[in-house]
């Protein structure tokens, strides 16, 4: 083992100055020994945060110490997996455009947007995919994992709000990497911006059709229906979740149809429609007694 070691100070400084005999003498100082063929062993079935969280199960760091080998874990696999995007890789370029478009939105007409997205679309070509072409659900997690509800808000209505400020060809640009990153927003993001563009009939349209696509997830038509809800089409939702909602029930996918039924007790509500809450009522009624005989001793009530 090594007997260099990463000093005190090495939150402030991070670690891209410290040598690899440095950072690998500290983790076997505080429990962890490891060659570059073990690290490279664990990167073909992990992530970086799972490395560190294996790491962690024996782990002796204390004070500025104890989050060393999260770090660690970083920047190893930056140094000796560098042909493989990593999730805080990722979450950084993300994070990066999100601000630049925030400073645009906000009147910053240099935000530096295209180089925010120049990068973006590098980092985006490097990206773990699937068999279906589409990006790692375990990446996916792992990179967004990070981020606190507010980010989280602020990236689901980025698309709209650029869309609404007059950044029209930023909006489609980020609607398209949104249904790239989450595949069952594909074609809502863009409906939704398409919409705040003046072609409303168009994407109220386009939602309609995702939400009986019985190819997508249940999930994906979920958020058709809360596409047109947000953009205020009652009668539309209505006529497209209730169906759902039955289906779901026949199917035995009990917590979509709660799902759906708490959707059309918001309509409902905030149209006024006392005959819908009403029926919807006998719905829940009906379906929660369902949900407790499939799931005995859940206690779990979905909606509100």
């Amino acid at each position: 083992m090594s007997t260099e070691r990463v000093d005190k100070a090495w939150q402030n400084k991070g670690l891209q100055g410290f040598s690899t005999e440095a950072i690998l003498g500290t983790l076997g100082h505080y429990g962890v020994s490891v060659a570059e063929a073990d690290f490279r062993k664990l990167a073909e079935t992990g992530w970086p945060q799972d490395i560190a969280l294996e790491w962690g199960k024996k782990w002796k760091g204390t004070g500025p110490f104890k989050p060393f080998h999260h770090a660690a874990a970083e920047e190893l696999w930056r140094r000796w997996v560098p042909e493989r995007l990593a999730p805080p890789e990722f979450a950084l370029a993300l994070a990066e455009l999100m601000a630049a478009l925030t400073s645009l939105i906000s009147g910053k007409k240099d935000a530096p947007v295209d180089a925010a997205f120049e990068r973006m679309k590098a980092v985006r070509q490097r990206m773990p995919l699937d068999e279906k072409g589409q990006p790692q659900l375990a990446f996916v997690e792992r990179a967004l994992g990070g981020f606190n509800e507010k980010v989280a808000e602020m990236f689901d209505s980025m698309a709209e709000v650029l869309a609404k400020t007059g950044n029209t060809a930023h909006a489609d640009a980020f609607a398209e990497f949104e249904e790239f990153l989450l595949p069952d927003r594909r074609g809502i993001a863009t409906s939704i911006v398409r919409a705040n563009k003046g072609e409303r009939d168009t994407a109220l349209a386009d939602l309609e059709a995702a939400a009986v696509d019985s190819s997508r997830t249940p999930i994906s038509r979920l958020l058709a229906v809360d596409g047109l809800i947000h953009l205020g089409a009652w009668p539309q939702a209505v006529a497209r979740a209730r169906p759902i909602m039955l289906q779901a029930e026949r199917d035995g996918d009990i917590h979509l149809a709660i799902d759906l039924c708490a959707r059309l007790e918001h309509v409902y509500k905030a149209t006024g429609d006392r005959t819908g809450l009403q029926e919807v009522s006998r719905d829940r009624a009906r379906l929660n007694e369902l949900h407790d005989h499939m799931h005995p001793g859940h206690g779990h009530r979905h909606g509100p």
